[in-house]
């Protein structure tokens, strides 16, 4: 099976890229800045050049692939205005482009903050309800894929994924600096997965052909200060520091702002909303339909294992873009 993995050189994409390489399949890497290309040459990949806003570049890249792994866009919690040039007219061309040249199978990393606080585990069953525009923009783009699948016959999947952490993310880059700000002092139960679980998932839906949409997390869905607090004693040294949410929105408000419209920007009032949601997802959504089981069961096992992936002779900078996008 030939797969296509956009957002290739991004936080799970290079994780998607390391699993379908190691298993043989030679993967299609689809690269926007040449400069990130570092961060997949050692794979036996193929490597292609492409841009969601220029559609004359997606043909190429879709061209002879059974599948694709759709993980680009701004992954950052901005407003609707400025996720929209990729999430929604980049997907809609990739769509058109995968239609145009036959491929069989689609699957869209969507969010779990498709849904709002909620205290009820969230299946396979339950209505989106979102309270951030990341989550609107996410849903809008789930159900144009949907609708544009069945009016084509191509399989699409929708997988909802949860916190998703591991030692190249955001998280674990400021982990590495000493010190953490927390904006909230709740901690309501909130859905967690691996990176390695969540490249596995999107994978599972590309070979199986999975239908549909649906969020999936491990198998405890802890609390901020439960995933914090477990860190906090594999690393004692490490400084947290707590912010009043209301305080918090108000100082990532005003510096949204001053924040450039290109830059992307995780210091934003939709990340303070976020963070502070409930969002438990039930253990069992969708694992059985992939066919696999979590290799990382809990945060538990999961803290240190990404851990072990940040000693000093193994780390890797966090994929994080600092020029304008």
């Amino acid at each position: 099976m030939k797969v296509l993995v956009t957002g290739a050189t991004g936080f799970i994409g290079t994780e998607v890229a390391r699993q379908l390489s190691a298993r043989g399949m030679r993967p299609r890497l689809l690269v926007r800045r040449p400069s990130r290309g570092a961060l997949v040459s050692g794979l036996d990949a193929d490597v292609v050049y492409g841009d969601l806003r220029s559609p004359e570049t997606l043909a190429r890249a879709v061209d002879g692939c059974d599948a694709i792994i759709h993980l680009a866009g701004r992954a950052t919690f901005e407003p609707a205005a400025r996720l929209a040039a990729t999430f929604i007219g980049g997907t809609r061309d990739l769509a058109h482009a995968a239609a145009a040249a036959g491929v069989p199978r689609f699957v869209f990393a969507s969010s779990l903050l498709v849904h709002g606080d909620t205290d009820t585990p969230i299946t396979t069953e339950t209505v989106p309800d979102p309270a951030v525009d990341y989550g609107r923009v996410k849903l809008l783009v789930e159900g144009r894929l949907a609708a544009f699948g069945v009016q084509q016959g191509m399989s699409v999947a929708s997988l909802r994924l949860p916190h998703v952490y591991g030692a190249t993310d955001q998280l674990f880059g400021r982990v590495r600096s000493g010190t953490i700000v927390l904006p909230g002092r709740d901690s309501k139960p909130y859905g967690h997965l691996h990176v390695v679980d969540a490249a596995r998932a999107l994978i599972a839906a590309a070979e199986t052909g999975w239908v549909g949409a649906s969020a999936l997390a491990d198998r405890d869905p802890a609390g901020w200060d439960d995933f914090i607090g477990f860190l906090r004693v594999q690393l004692p040294d490490l400084r947290v520091l707590r912010a009043p949410a209301g305080l918090s929105r108000l100082g990532a408000g005003t510096l949204d702002l001053l924040t450039p419209s290109t830059r992307p920007s995780l210091y934003t009032a939709d990340t303070v909303v976020s963070w502070n949601l409930s969002l438990p997802v039930d253990p069992d959504a969708l694992w059985s339909d992939l066919g696999i089981e979590p290799l990382v069961p809990t945060y538990r096992e999961g803290i240190p294992r990404t851990l072990d992936d940040c000693v000093a002779f193994r780390w890797r900078h966090p994929v994080m873009d600092r020029r304008p996008a």
